[in-house]
């Protein structure tokens, strides 16, 4: 931070920073979807002042749009505002994927990936009904309470294809709880989150926005552009998953295109393809050979699985080197079964190639003279330090962060009531861990309980005991309102912890189950996935496949209107695909636009789901196609791409 943020951040803190937001402190923009201010989730970045460049709150949309005066839910929200003083009116919209994902939980690394945009216009995004933050509206309290163990060990997939149960099931408890509440959840769908769009825009001020969608995301854009295209300035779709299509009948798809890029790529290379000719041929001959045990590593026989491992996971892998230019190796030396060179250091590395570090830096200048080798290890030295502040700055602001919530939000005691009583449980399960599974199920169930100080007494009395109790009644009886009050959320907080996991499960089943699994059966998965081109994929998906359609029985299927039908629209949009996408094939972006009139579609090369995580020249593309959406933009973000290539030594003796 520069002495100019620290005096802003100084602003802040005293209350003298202006009101940049001021409409939506006093309510919003629309009084049917009122806005309320909210402590915006930690950490967040170094850089962002809560209330003057980062806004956090909540808006109520109606459950069902075809009632707007009937039942309110709550949505979280946040705002990133543009650096500029001159602002574009029109947002930069951000579609969360999943289904079911938290936005809001994400605030760092979507500041770092939007700022290219930052600098002509706000950033918005939310989470979506049923996902995230938001899914307060769909929780089931009992069902969490009962399962807190199960949950918190992650234990929870309770059904398979067959139907059969194994314990109890979790999902099937929480749908009847729901059920029982009153809520709708056949209204918790994509169709009403298209609603949303404009109603939360609207609420914000915004007469026109853009919008980005990644993963469900895109399917989201599409359907607002169907069925709620008011206001809509144009769309970006990013990884893209269009609703027409059977996604999970064709889960192995994603796989097999991942293969096939690389495939085509080292055969349109003269050296890729010179050394490792026939690299499809080669990766079927060695997954069958895996499969009949011929395909050996240090003395262990490596399995299909293990053959996928870097055409899937590479995916997952941001800011990291790319796998990319050794997995033609990797195969190579796996069929030949001599030397492993490649194969030692992926499997050593667990799939997980390094952050660009000193040995990168000095490996890529080893050929440049001794005078400008010593230059750029200064710039690695200063690369090395200017990090270590960054890190530093942020360890910094969350404290400050901390102090600000105990002094002004929690209340001194409300903390030192926390941190007692965290300290007084862990010292329990030490010594008594058969007792774990009734903290976790009394402590889940205080998140619904009336705040009191009642309420608190019991739970401590009944998991707490000597001296440890005697602190904490005495914190509890001298806490004011506020902190009571406060000391409840810190527990819901927590619990909500806890349960990210199941609920994240539970919200892309409510999505899956209710919309898509209508229009897919497993034995379809069976059959297209028994003609794909590359074996045994079916061993690393199909317990994939069994978790989804097994889960989705506890659903009721909704049929939907036009779902499987491809959107029509003449807004500019422009569809990405990244070639080593494994969650969403990188050829649905030619998909999602047969029937868009006004679309453009660029496939990059080393990108994965949401390419513009992984390529900054997608982030240039985004933006001048978002500045001027009528622009024909050119192919030279894929083009400037280059990979290069692995060649290891035994490859080189061998031309």
């Amino acid at each position: 931070m520069n002495y100019h943020q620290i005096l802003a951040l100084i602003a802040v803190l005293t209350g003298n920073a202006g009101d940049d937001f001021a409409t939506l402190k006093s309510g919003g923009a629309d009084p049917k979807a009122p806005i309320a201010q909210i402590l915006c989730p930690r950490p967040l970045p170094a850089n962002e002042n809560e209330g003057k460049t980062v806004f956090c709150g909540t808006v109520q949309v109606p459950e069902d749009h075809a009632k707007p005066d009937g039942k309110k839910i709550p949505l979280q929200f946040s705002i990133l505002k543009s650096w500029s003083q001159y602002p574009e009116p029109d947002p930069l919209v951000y579609l969360q994927g999943g289904p079911g994902g938290s936005a809001i939980d994400q605030i760092p690394l979507l500041a770092r990936t939007f700022e290219p945009w930052r600098k002509t216009r706000d950033v918005v995004f939310w989470d979506q009904r049923s996902a995230g933050l938001s899914g307060q509206s769909v929780k089931c309290f009992n069902a969490l309470a009962v399962n807190a163990a199960k949950i918190a060990k992650k234990n929870y997939t309770t059904t398979d294809i067959s139907g059969s149960n194994k314990d109890s099931n979790t999902v099937a408890d929480c749908l009847k709880e729901i059920e029982a509440a009153g809520i709708d959840i056949a209204k918790y769908n994509t169709f009403e989150n298209a609603k949303d769009v404009r109603t939360i825009t609207k609420a914000l001020g915004y007469q026109t926005y853009n919008l980005y969608g990644i993963s469900y995301g895109t399917k989201l854009a599409l359907e607002t552009m169907r069925v709620a295209p008011e206001g809509i300035r144009s769309v970006i779709i990013d990884g893209v998953a269009p609703p027409w299509v059977k996604l999970y009948e064709t889960l192995t798809l994603k796989i097999g295109e991942a293969i096939e890029n690389v495939v085509v790529q080292c055969k349109a290379d003269e050296s890729c393809n010179k050394t490792y000719p026939d690299l499809d041929k080669i990766i079927i001959e060695t997954l069958h050979m895996a499969k009949a045990g011929k395909v050996m590593h240090q003395g262990k026989p490596v399995d299909t699985l293990t053959i996928f491992r870097p055409f899937d996971e590479r995916n997952e892998k941001y800011g990291n080197l790319s796998m990319t230019p050794y997995i033609p190796a990797f195969i190579y030396e796996l069929y030949r079964g001599k030397e492993m060179p490649t194969v030692d250091m992926l499997v050593s590395r667990n799939f997980v190639m390094p952050m660009p570090g000193d040995d990168d830096v000095s490996a890529a200048s080893a050929s440049l003279p001794k005078e400008q080798r010593e230059l750029l290890s200064t710039l690695a030295d200063n690369a090395a330090i200017a990090q270590r502040v960054q890190k530093s700055n942020e360890n910094v602001m969350e404290e400050l962060r901390d102090a600000v919530d105990v002094s002004t939000n929690y209340g001194p005691v409300a903390t030192l009531f926390d941190q007692e009583l965290e300290k007084a449980l862990l010292a329990k399960k030490v010594s008594d861990p058969a007792s774990v599974e009734k903290i976790l199920t009394d402590y889940v169930a205080l998140q619904t309980t009336q705040a009191s100080k009642e309420a608190l007494t019991a739970f401590v009395k009944a998991q707490v005991a000597g001296e440890a109790q005697t602190r904490l009644l005495a914190l509890i009886d001298g806490m004011s309102a506020k902190e009571l009050s406060a000391s409840f959320a810190i527990i819901k907080r927590d619990a909500a912890k806890s349960e990210a996991d199941f609920f994240g499960n539970m919200y892309l089943f409510n999505y899956a189950c209710q919309e898509d699994i209508p229009f897919n059966t497993y034995e379809g998965y069976k059959k297209y996935t028994a003609s794909a081109k590359y074996p045994y994929i079916g061993d690393a998906y199909d317990p994939l496949a069994q978790m989804v359609f097994g889960s989705c029985m506890s659903f009721k299927p909704q049929q939907r209107d036009n779902w499987q039908v491809p959107v029509v629209s003449d807004i500019p949009t422009l569809s990405i695909g990244g070639l080593y996408d494994s969650q969403t094939p990188a050829s649905w972006a030619k998909v999602a636009v047969e029937k868009l009139s006004n679309a453009q579609v660029f496939l990059i090369p080393e990108a994965g789901h949401g390419a513009v995580s992984y390529q900054p020249c997608v982030a240039d593309m985004g933006v001048a196609f978002i500045n001027n959406p009528q622009r024909k933009l050119s192919d030279d973000c894929a083009k400037s791409i280059k990979i290069d290539w692995h060649i290891p030594d035994w490859a080189k003796a061998a031309k």
